[in-house]
């Protein structure tokens, strides 16, 4: 097996991928999009473009004269631009909370409310739930990170893009894709029992010592034993099974409440030994003040990870290490068009990485096991596939394959010999296992781009749980922020961190392909990224950066209240009472809000109507179901 030399980061090289690049942000940006702003900040800077105070918009002319009226704050949207090396001229993104021609006032709040987020995560709950963090702005900043570097790419590959836009509302419905397609499948769409569920409940779950904890099952058999020595009865063991493993998909899970009244008999420890015993896994959940002990929080890691193989080290690899990617001819074609990327994913986070990549203009070859991916069977089903698995697969390239067997890694070597990028988000170990990690699949194709999406990155220390969105929450401090309408701490059944780790993923992606076609790296380059690493991005402002940049922190919570007839969601200091709200209808209280400046909006409470909304129904594309656009455009 051919070993893999050591990898340096790339923070050491000589370049960045955006080394030289100037970051143009407004003075000022609205309330409800300086989150978005900071992380485009953020993610810009610590790929080496910088920023400062009047540094100005570029002109044709390539001058750099300050004009700070070009960022000046219009209603819910702002400007953002990334200017080249040398002032060249570079892209503007205009960033905006509702889609084109809503000059509504925006909000977080208001956003979860109108995209179906906030039905989403109350379904295990008791009804739409606003959650605890900017999740919005923070997977919207990203959104926008990942177009500006596309832009930046598409520049260096000879086609200038001049304007790009991105909208919290676009970004948030191409995000729950998966969620939508599930509830728009037709006569197969899923019905999700609206809580409160009758004998009902879920995890996490709490000790007879008080301490709160998940859970987690990959298969029956651990979940079946754990309960049956915990002294559950045998019929609500089975019948709590498949909601409990359809939970994530759904986000729902009601389970029998015997289950959590016989976990409440035993103490922690106790739980503990019966867990390892039967194969079952436990967390604990931790706190905010926890997670600030742990050292990638103390020294502030990256979100991702770019290393690159130091250039005195590729003994065995061809003397060219990079030849330029494939023609790329300009609009419509995307930025990506002529780039290859092969996947080998499971589940939310790897197959929404590379479809944030097809959806930029990459040709995505899917490597599945023979007969397919068993998740190609998850009800509900659209024409013989999952929706689920449609939203997140459709249009890429198929090839089933054994990775088990010789032929089969030579087929991925062969595959990847014409590609950019292989992305995978095999388990620890698995890539030296089957002898297809960055080392090997170099001499297949010199220059690769080797990404892997994980759980965990370098923590936590010991043994880790399971590497699950829910059990990535409970340890990381997201299920401290995230709570119950009691206030109670636990984890969102939505896919939060697989949503956003998702969408790093790319962004990481695409700063290797930029500091590949550059110059930045000489040799080949990994990227790694992780739900760990996306919890450090929603939690920034509130693990590092409150006494370092106050303005970042999460903005106060708004109100979500029932009106005459409905529910309605109202931002931070409207000085208007649930009582006052009760007394007349959504739409009055929405033309009243609006016109003293307060972000207002109807609060969805079905996310299968989300399509049927004239403002939104642009945006989703209909094969049967509903499958939301990409959130970008570009000129």
């Amino acid at each position: 097996m051919t070993s893999a030399p050591p990898l340096s980061p790339l923070t050491t090289s000589e370049a960045l991928p955006l080394d030289g690049h100037l970051v143009h942000l407004p003075p000022a940006p609205p309330a409800g999009l300086a989150t978005a702003t900071e992380v485009v900040r953020d993610h810009l800077t610590r790929l080496g473009a910088r920023f400062g105070p009047g540094s100005g918009p570029w002109h044709p002319d390539g001058s750099a004269t300050p004009a700070p009226d070009r960022y000046a704050t219009a209603g819910p949207e702002t400007v953002i631009g990334l200017s080249g090396p040398h002032h060249a001229r570079g892209t503007d993104l205009t960033l905006r909370g509702w889609p084109t021609g809503d000059p509504t006032p925006f909000d977080e709040t208001t956003a979860q409310a109108a995209t179906g987020l906030m039905a989403l995560h109350g379904r295990a709950n008791g009804g739409p739930r606003p959650l605890g963090t900017d999740f919005l702005g923070t997977l919207t900043g990203t959104v926008a990170t990942q177009a500006l570097l596309a832009a930046a790419l598409s520049s260096l590959r000879g086609v200038p893009v001049r304007s790009a836009r991105v909208s919290v509302t676009e970004a948030a419905l191409f995000s729950l894709g998966p969620y939508v397609a599930a509830a728009t499948a037709g006569d197969q769409a899923e019905e999700v029992p609206s809580p409160p569920y009758r004998r009902a409940a879920r995890p996490p779950f709490r000790s007879a010592d008080g301490v709160r904890f998940e859970v987690e099952a990959l298969e029956v058999q651990p979940w079946r034993d754990f309960w049956k020595a915990v002294g559950a009865p045998a019929k609500d063991i089975a019948n709590s099974w498949r909601a409990f493993a359809a939970r994530h998909a759904r986000a729902a899970a009601p389970l029998i409440t015997t289950l959590a009244q016989c976990a409440a008999r035993h103490r922690y420890a106790d739980l503990l030994l019966i867990a390892e015993r039967t194969g079952m896994s436990l967390c604990s959940l931790r706190t905010l003040a926890d997670r600030r002990a742990d050292s990638d929080v103390r020294y502030d890691d990256d979100p991702w990870e770019l290393r690159e193989l130091p250039r005195d080290e590729r003994d065995g690899l061809p003397a060219s290490p990079y030849t330029s990617s494939r023609p790329h001819t300009g609009f419509p074609q995307l930025p990506l068009g002529g780039l290859r990327v092969v996947e080998s994913t499971r589940g939310v986070q790897g197959p929404l990485a590379t479809s944030v990549l097809q959806a930029l203009g990459a040709h995505v070859i899917r490597i599945e096991q023979p007969g397919g991916d068993p998740a190609r069977g998850a009800a509900p089903l659209v024409g013989g596939v999952s929706a689920r698995f449609t939203a997140l697969n459709a249009g890429k390239e198929i090839r089933e394959t054994d990775l088990r067997t010789a032929a089969g890694r030579r087929a991925v070597a062969e595959a990847v010999a014409e590609a950019d990028v292989f992305l995978h988000t095999w388990a620890p170990g698995e890539a030296a296992r089957l002898r297809l990690d960055e080392a090997d699949l170099a001499h297949a194709r010199p220059g690769l781009i080797y990404a892997w999406a994980s759980a965990w990155d370098r923590a936590p220390d010991g043994p880790r749980p399971p590497g699950t969105d829910p059990m990535v929450q409970a340890w990381s401090g997201v299920a401290d922020t995230v709570r119950t309408p009691d206030g109670t701490p636990a984890p969102s059944l939505v896919a939060l961190l697989d949503i956003l780790g998702g969408h790093l993923a790319a962004e990481s992606v695409l700063a290797a392909l930029l500091a590949r076609e550059s110059g930045a790296a000489a040799g080949r380059l990994r990227v790694d990224s992780s739900l760990l690493g996306a919890s450090r991005v929603l939690l920034r402002p509130l693990l590092r950066g409150l006494d370092e940049a106050p303005g970042t922190q999460p903005a106060e919570a708004g109100l979500v209240t029932p009106t005459a007839d409905g529910l309605i969601a109202v931002g931070a200091g409207a000085g208007t009472t649930p009582a006052e709200l009760a007394t007349a209808p959504t739409a009055a209280w929405l033309g009243r809000l609006h016109a003293a400046g307060i972000p207002a909006r109807a609060v969805v409470t079905d996310i299968a109507a989300l399509p049927q909304d004239p403002a939104l129904a642009p945006y989703f594309t209909h094969d049967g179901c509903a499958r939301p656009t990409p959130p970008w455009s570009f000129s």
